[in-house]
């Protein structure tokens, strides 16, 4: 069962979305039976229709990130599985979880409301209008499919609300505190020469650098602002804050040791080292207790319970028969592709990049929760990364070098 929290674009839209379709789409039955779980059955043409909305907004939003040729047969995560098969496997994921809410609703009184059959209805004709008869059948699209997809939906998000309620919302200060520095980094960069080997820096280059990071302390302790130190020292260079707990696991702990040896205000009394010998760090400590970051990981801890509960909750619900047409399925593929009308395609442009951050960190198959964006050290590459590019790095101590 794969943790809670994923979404698709698609997942909290419910129509008005028009779409074209730019190849043919194959024949199949929409009514067999693509899935079962215990009681329930799924049909292929509701299966069909969850996974085609799902990529047609992704190729709407998200197409123009993965460049050129088919987007579903790139091996998007580096994993040997081309992005389509790992869509359609969460896409089964996601209707299975979907029918299992359903069927255990009655256990935390959730039904459906006049208002939201109401609200349903609506939205299904608004989705159909929307589209042309084309589009539709690409989609196996029919008024009974929309319908049930949404209900379906509808009754997941009222599930999911009743079961975090069970969720214990205290978080202590002790159990979030946040740590609030600020911290530059000096490298000494290796070159490459005529012949494409790398050179490594002389101990004399490395010791320039080791007394730029030193200037900057003295001039810090003589009264200057971390950034007006920096500046002098070479005006280009970046200074990053950053933020960290006890249970941070990727800043890097030569910095994360030197900067809990200090108090409010205090600089570090002489470089940090790198790991590698070519680089330190100078790190300040703004505040031993940050309290807006505090509350900002009190807040990422309850999600984090609140998830593992409703993953949990889901593994309690294992079904008794759960089996899958494979067969079947495999005959659903991505030789449709879908844009956006005219009027739609700016507005779709101008939101594809923060689409873009949600949907890759969502469709991942390990589903890793980045909490803390932060550096680490790199002893291949000697430039430094702006706090921006801080929340892809890891404990392999990479640094990069940010102008």
């Amino acid at each position: 069962m794969n943790k809670f929290g994923k979404r698709w674009i698609a997942a909290g839209l419910c129509a008005g979305l028009a779409m074209s379709v730019l190849t043919g789409c194959s024949s199949v039955n929409k009514n067999d039976v693509v899935m079962t779980v215990d009681d329930t059955k799924v049909t292929l043409g509701e299966a069909a229709f969850w996974l085609r909305y799902n990529q047609a907004n992704t190729e709407v939003y998200l197409g123009s990130l993965f460049g050129e040729g088919n987007m579903w047969e790139q091996d998007i995560f580096g994993t040997g599985v081309p992005y389509g098969t790992t869509m359609k496997q969460q896409i089964l994921d996601n209707l299975k979880e979907m029918v299992l809410m359903e069927q255990h609703a009655s256990e935390y009184d959730v039904a459906l409301t006049a208002e939201e059959e109401a609200a349903i209805d609506e939205a299904v004709q608004t989705f159909l209008n929307a589209n042309d008869d084309k589009t539709l059948k690409a989609m196996y699209a029919n008024a009974e499919t929309v319908d049930r997809m949404l209900t379906l939906c509808t009754i997941r998000d009222k599930m999911e609300t009743e079961i975090k309620k069970g969720v214990d919302t205290n978080v202590t200060d002790e159990e979030a505190a946040q740590k609030a520095i600020q911290y530059v980094s000096f490298t000494a960069a290796s070159t490459t020469d005529e012949d494409g080997n790398t050179v490594e820096p002389t101990d004399e280059e490395k010791e320039a650098v080791k007394q730029q990071a030193q200037d900057v302390i003295d001039a810090v302790n003589d009264g200057k602002t971390l950034e007006e130190a920096v500046t002098e020292v070479d005006e280009e260079k970046n200074v990053i804050s950053s933020t960290y707990g006890e249970d941070n696991s990727t800043l890097n702990e030569a910095l994360k040791e030197a900067a809990d040896a200090l108090a409010d205000g205090e600089i570090c009394a002489e470089p940090v080292e790198m790991s590698s010998g070519n680089g330190w760090y100078v790190v300040q400590m703004v505040s031993t207790f940050d309290k807006e970051a505090t509350e900002d990981r009190k807040a990422e801890i309850i999600s984090e319970r609140e998830n593992e509960l409703l993953t949990t909750t889901l593994e309690g619900w294992e079904p008794e028969v759960y089996e899958v047409d494979t067969e079947l399925w495999e005959k659903i593929t991505f030789n449709v592709g879908f844009n956006a009308p005219e009027e739609e395609t700016e507005a779709a442009a101008s939101d594809s990049t923060e689409a873009g951050e949600t949907e890759t960190a969502e469709a991942e198959t390990t589903e890793a929760e980045t909490t803390e964006a932060e550096t680490t050290e790199a002893e291949t590459t000697e430039a430094e990364t702006t706090e921006a590019e801080t929340a892809a790095e890891t404990e392999t101590e990479t640094e990069t070098e940010a102008k």
